[in-house]
């Protein structure tokens, strides 16, 4: 992966654990309302409450996105029973490509377009417009529990939702 090895530990490790951030319950703040377009050309609202979302923001031409894909499709396999909804935001892609991404990869969870970047200008206070890829958990109440900044592991993952659910 590369990316991350000039902080001295294993490629691609120190990074993406220090872009890791838990906000504590009594300091989160409201997840932005996302709406819009999916890929699939529906449209689509974001509702947040009483369950646990992991919105994902991410481009067909972004490496650390196709590293974490397939760790996103089995995250969303393993949680959807349990009530956690996923979405991704595919942001500065062209549709037809983000759509064979999602293909490639097994995803099944809606993306909203934002070939514009409109949606990830929403999240600017949790999270910059040029972290691609970057993942925001928000827990039941709609505020944010999880920011991690650049691609994370499926552990990371799945402990970063068990996280959020346990004070949900």
């Amino acid at each position: 992966s590369g990316y991350g090895s000039s902080n001295g530990g294993p490629a691609g490790y120190v990074s993406v654990t220090t872009g890791i951030s838990e906000i504590a319950v009594a300091d989160r703040q409201a997840m932005p309302a996302l709406s819009g377009t999916t890929l699939q050309g529906k449209s689509y609202a974001a509702s947040y409450k009483g369950h646990v979302t992991v919105v994902n923001v991410w481009g067909s031409w972004c490496t650390p996105c196709r590293e974490e894909a397939p760790d996103f499709a089995e995250a969303y396999q393993k949680y959807q029973a349990k009530g956690v909804q996923f979405l991704g935001i595919n942001t500065r892609d062209d549709n037809a490509a983000a759509l064979a991404y999602d293909s490639q990869f097994g995803i099944e969870f809606p993306s909203l377009q934002d070939p514009n970047e409109m949606l990830v200008l929403a999240l600017k206070q949790i999270i910059p417009a040029t972290s691609v890829p970057s993942t925001v958990i928000v827990d039941s109440d709609g505020k944010v529990a999880v920011r991690a900044l650049g691609g994370i592991t499926e552990p990371e993952l799945l402990k970063e939702i068990s996280y959020t659910l346990a004070g949900s």
